[in-house]
């Protein structure tokens, strides 16, 4: 499913059927991830920013917030817990609040409001104290709201209030309630000012708001006693994570740090128990009341109980027990690197005295008992079972569907679908796929599409079907006499001689197009004129440089095709851009294997570098 040419920063769940995902235009990438990572960096970085829905069950997703100009990039979204409202995030910006139910903005909050740099939603029996506690306190009020509401009540049962909290970049803490359309402020007493400072992550569950900061200090605050506390296990470590485990009346809290993790009984704010270990951890949530999952800086996800004991039954359910996961850090490198060096000796057996993986060896040896598997199906085979890196696995995929010289193969099909890039299948299989689409595009076509898919059709050189459809044009639509003279334009070049002088005119026109922004009319006639290769440069010096390579895979030979991709390259390793996974696959569609060696170098992928200098493509 593509959504965007540019990189996806972010995924925020709805429901177990569909999510909300945004992404940034890559021309900023690196500068954005050096600003969002960067809290001292001052600079201000523009983006523009897309927001996606997306249904898994039907593959159908839809562009719910375009930017129309630049704007501060957007550091989070967070969903409300009844699913109702989200909250849009950005770095420099203050926040945006839209109703998921009809995916439409309900307040934009004021430039002039200071920068919320955490927010959280508040659980649905949180909501329900706040409510009690504003009734105690302000009963004149709610007299006085008592009609309004009565007047209202058929809408607040779909639209229940929920409430968030968020504090400023300056260490103050705000609360907010959202009924329907309407927002106001909540009823929260906040902590004096300035004992929030530098909070990095915050969490609510019954009367308490758990706030963690960058000194390493966990602070709880009751808003019903007004009570505020404060301990500090690890000073001077930041807290990147602070999480509730499941269950009304379990008030265990996860605390993780760069390479620790500590739970808390939080009732009395008392240390449970702790986890200290080497390797980095990247991420880690409770998988039930009980047990926690951990993902490593090694790319392995563990589950553990409260006591840090590795349970093994919850990581069965999703795969195999390849390997001895009984010690605490599992040395995954160290693994890989012992299995593709008997791979490459043929000594696959020898393994097993060296580490306890014997489901591992059965696995691979009942796969390789055939001898014609060749050692690029060997290493493509084991890294799909052993890697926690997705890349890895993709490029050994793609250079298995590159060597494979049996077009016909049911392993080269499926290993086609498995592909990072449609731009790295074979020309003719590429070709018949887009043709099919269009074809099929043709016939459930609107009229907002029709320019589109007829700047496809004429591309792609199939002249007769854009043809006919533009001789079906709706005489009640406003480009309905341009369409006609469009028409009669490529049926007098299609008859033309190859070195007519309206040939002449015709590139002059196109390149005058161009020059003054409009780019693919240009294009299209000079593909008319059979100028593909100069259209392809065109494109892509108007930054159009996906279009560009779809139009060299459908027109042009393999060398110019090559030429086009390479150059796309080119661009995507500069430093600007910085997409050098992406450029990997195109230059291995060009077979340009000493190129693709010094990336993987210079992207510090060692191991996957030795073991493609192996194979000796």
């Amino acid at each position: 499913m593509a959504l965007t040419t540019n990189p996806i920063m972010g995924i925020e769940w709805i429901n177990l059927h569909s999510l909300i995902t945004w992404s940034y235009n890559s021309n900023m990438l690196s500068s954005v991830i050096e600003s969002l990572n960067n809290n001292q960096n001052k600079q201000q970085v523009l983006v523009k920013n897309d927001v996606f829905y997306v249904d898994l069950r039907t593959s159908e997703s839809a562009l719910i917030r375009k930017s129309q100009v630049e704007e501060s990039p957007i550091v989070s979204i967070k969903i409300s817990n009844l699913r109702q409202y989200m909250v849009i995030l950005f770095k420099e910006h203050p926040f945006e609040i839209w109703d998921l139910k009809s995916f439409s903005l309900i307040k934009k909050i004021s430039r002039k409001s200071p920068i919320i740099t955490i927010l959280e939603w508040c659980p649905h029996d949180f909501n329900k104290k706040l409510d009690l506690k504003t009734n105690a306190e302000s009963s004149d009020v709610a007299k006085a709201q008592s009609s309004d509401n009565e007047k209202h009540e058929n809408q607040s049962k779909i639209d229940q209030k929920e409430n968030l909290v968020c504090i400023d970049d300056s260490g103050l803490m705000y609360s907010f309630c959202v009924e329907s359309n309407y927002i106001k402020n909540g009823s929260i007493v906040l902590p004096e000012d300035g004992e929030l400072m530098n909070v990095t992550s915050i969490d609510l569950k019954n009367d308490f708001i758990v706030f963690g900061d960058s000194d390493g200090n966990l602070s709880r605050w009751n808003f019903i006693i007004r009570n505020l506390r404060t301990v500090s296990n690890q000073r001077g470590s930041e807290i990147k994570k602070i999480k509730f485990a499941p269950g009304k009346d379990n008030m265990l809290l996860l605390v993780q740090y760069t390479d620790t993790i500590q739970i808390y009984h939080m009732n009395n704010l008392d240390l449970f128990s702790e986890f200290r270990l080497k390797v980095k951890i990247l991420d880690s949530n409770w998988c039930s009341s009980d047990r926690l999952f951990i993902q490593f800086g090694d790319f392995s996800v563990k589950v553990y109980d409260v006591n840090f004991n590795v349970n093994f039954d919850y990581g069965q359910l999703m795969a195999p027990n390849l390997f001895n996961l009984n010690q605490k850090e599992t040395n995954l490198f160290k693994l890989k690197t012992l299995v593709f060096d008997r791979l490459y000796q043929n000594k696959l057996n020898d393994l097993s005295q060296e580490f306890n993986s014997s489901e591992l060896i059965k696995i691979l040896s009942e796969r390789f008992k055939n001898s014609s598997h060749n050692l690029i199906d060997q290493f493509a085979y084991t890294s799909a079972i052993i890697n926690m890196n997705g890349f890895e696995t993709k490029f050994w995929t793609q250079v298995c569907y590159l060597t494979d010289d049996n077009k016909d193969s049911n392993e080269r099909k499926f290993r086609k679908t498995l592909g990072y890039s449609s731009f790295v299948i074979d020309s003719s299989e590429f070709i018949s796929k887009e043709i099919e689409m269009l074809n099929l595009y043709r016939e459930k076509i609107e009229n907002q599409q029709l320019n589109s898919l007829l700047r496809d059709f004429i591309l792609a050189n199939q002249l007769d079907s854009a043809f006919n459809l533009l001789m079906d044009s709706d005489p009640i639509n406003e480009n309905y006499t341009n369409n006609l003279i469009k028409a009669c334009l490529m049926a007098s070049v299609k008859n033309s001689d190859e070195n007519s002088n309206a040939k002449t005119s015709i590139k002059l026109v196109a390149t005058n197009l161009i020059a003054n922004g409009m780019i693919y009319d240009g294009v299209e006639l000079l593909c008319l004129i059979g100028l593909v290769f100069d259209a392809c440069r065109y494109l892509q010096d108007n930054n159009e440089w996906e279009k560009a390579a779809w139009l060299a895979r459908m027109r042009l030979s393999e060398i110019e095709q090559q030429e086009i991709l390479k150059r796309w390259s080119e661009y995507l390793i500069s430093n600007t851009i910085n997409r050098k996974e992406l450029a990997i696959f195109l230059l291995l569609s060009c077979k340009a294997y000493w190129k693709v060696l010094e990336i993987l170098t210079d992207t510090n992928y060692i191991q996957l570098t030795f073991l493609f200098f192996l194979c000796q493509i």
